[in-house]
């Protein structure tokens, strides 16, 4: 188990730390969110082995490198699904079916100018949800501009 120096050295870097106990409170594991990148990786491997797909999202995840049966690893795996669907839960619409994920990374790298591949999936879902705030706010603002232009225009 991780003093917490070094918890805190994690947390500068990844951002928010899980903390993945197992049942029996015997083993605990820190693990990082997965970006965004990791995540579509899990997706694709998921439609072919779904047992796979946890065991990879969980090694992705982990920042200790110990060894761990499978049981707990596929337990700590879906503790980390759960995690992603939480956070990929907002308000301005719900979750973007697959082939939209590559639309919403456009919005959020041309609205914030960051690698929406790199992000933890919370992070990732927050700036969406700001960009397509953005988005339409900036669609108001220009239908504002033609009435009040055309308003203009034709009112001579």
């Amino acid at each position: 188990m991780l003093d917490e120096t070094v918890i805190q050295k994690l947390k500068e870097k990844y951002g928010k730390i899980l903390k993945i106990t197992s049942d029996d409170q015997s083993i605990t594991v820190f693990c990082k969110k997965p970006t965004f990148e990791i995540y579509l990786n899990y997706q694709n491997l998921y439609k072919n082995n779904p047992h796979e797909a946890i065991l990879f999202l969980f090694k992705e995840c982990i920042l200790e490198n110990e060894n761990y049966d499978d049981e707990f690893m596929l337990s700590a795996g879906n503790s980390i699904v759960e995690t992603i669907k939480k956070d990929s839960e907002f308000t301005v619409d719900a979750t973007p079916q697959r082939d939209e994920f590559k639309k919403s990374a456009a919005l959020i790298r041309y609205a914030f100018q960051v690698d929406p591949y790199k992000l933890p999936m919370d992070e990732f879902y927050k700036l969406l949800e700001e960009a397509l705030w953005l988005q339409k706010h900036t669609e108001n603002r220009m239908e504002n501009t033609m009435a009040t232009a055309f308003a203009k225009t034709f009112s001579n």
